[in-house]
């Protein structure tokens, strides 16, 4: 992503781009926070709140990048933050977006199984199962 260099450092200027409205540049806000949001856990919970925000955001892209950004966020500090918008997402009204929360709920398992289960995840996977459209599953 950045050729060798540690970009790190920037982490605090990144978190207050997630604010931004242009589609291109959030997704290159959320790809750096996927790729060092291990090397500064404390910084990655200043992120939760504008997840949440863009997981109700009227674009399904956005809801869809910013869940699919919270599974690959491999923080076990933030995890249990994310699971409202995550289930918010699970039954959201485009099919897209739902499809990528199921996704997010698989590396959620990976990081925490018992969340999963605490959160009665996988009844809301096995409800996609049964999805009306067939891009969900």
């Amino acid at each position: 992503m950045t050729v060798g260099k540690d970009v790190s450092q920037l982490f605090p200027d990144v978190i207050n781009c997630m604010q931004i409205d242009n589609l291109e540049l959030k997704k290159l806000v959320y790809l750096y926070l996927m790729n060092y949001a291990k090397t500064q856990p404390e910084m990655a919970i200043l992120a939760v709140n504008t997840f949440a925000k863009d997981c109700n955001d009227p674009s399904p892209l956005i809801r869809a990048l910013a869940v699919r950004t919270m599974g690959c966020i491999r923080v076990e500090k933030i995890t249990e933050h994310l699971c409202e918008p995550l289930r918010k997402c699970l039954k959201d009204e485009d099919p897209y977006v739902r499809k990528t929360a199921a996704v997010c709920v698989a590396k959620l398992y990976d990081i925490n199984q018992q969340l999963v289960f605490d959160q009665g995840f996988l009844d809301l996977l096995k409800d996609l199962l049964s999805d009306s459209n067939p891009m969900v599953f």
